[in-house]
């Protein structure tokens, strides 16, 4: 039985790697805008205020509708993090970063807002890291399953921002209490080693029975 023991305290350390590593981060990327990005008519307004999870921040409204802007955009499936944190790392002040829900249509509808409010769920309220060194974040809620849009724009007349370097992690997470999704493998690791355990155990049993027959 000290084999059987020794199996499930491996078992152990390995599952509780497992769940600690889980696979929280939908997107970890380092790019910059260009020239021959989509440009739009008009960009958001920054409102000062990072959107959050209990939607503390209202739509910021729309800016500077004849000046061209160029933006670039993100798509990903947010499965069963409904609860997602955007890290935006950019000491640019001259791009932004926003998030929608399905679509992006800048310029597609009238009105004051001009589409840019169809389907957004929030944005970062600034440009630049927070204190000039720490990437700036916000927080928004996407339904189960579904695709989640996060746009970075420059802010600037004459393409001031394009080609700023930037950084942008996209993490899941299964409520507001940052609770991670454990990883498909920590799933298969407990089903295989109770199996093993199982297995180990069972011939430790015959072989103790055979001992005392």
């Amino acid at each position: 039985m000290q084999k059987a023991s020794r199996i499930a305290r491996l078992l152990s350390t390995l599952l509780l790697a497992g769940f600690a590593c889980s696979a929280a981060t939908l997107l970890d990327t380092s790019s910059a805008l260009t020239l021959t990005d989509p440009t739009q008519m008009g960009r958001l307004s920054r409102n000062g205020i990072p959107q959050d999870w209990a939607g503390s921040e209202p739509f910021p409204g729309v800016i500077n509708t004849t000046t061209l802007y160029h933006y670039t955009v993100f798509s990903l499936n947010v499965g069963s993090n409904a609860f997602i944190q955007v890290d935006f790392d950019s000491v640019s002040a001259n791009t932004f970063v926003s998030a929608y829900r399905g679509a992006y249509l800048p310029n597609s509808g009238g009105g004051p807002n001009f589409g840019f409010d169809a389907n957004w769920l929030g944005d970062a309220g600034f440009s630049g890291n927070f204190f000039g060194t720490d990437p700036i974040f916000f927080q928004v809620i996407v339904p189960v399953n579904n695709n989640l849009l996060v746009v970075v724009n420059n802010t600037a007349a004459g393409d001031d921002g394009v080609g700023d370097p930037f950084r942008l992690i996209v993490e899941g997470f299964l409520d507001a209490n940052f609770t991670e999704a454990p990883e498909p493998s920590a799933f298969f690791l407990l089903v295989g080693g109770a199996a093993l355990l199982a297995a180990v155990c069972g011939r430790s049993g015959r072989r103790s029975r055979q001992k005392f027959e």
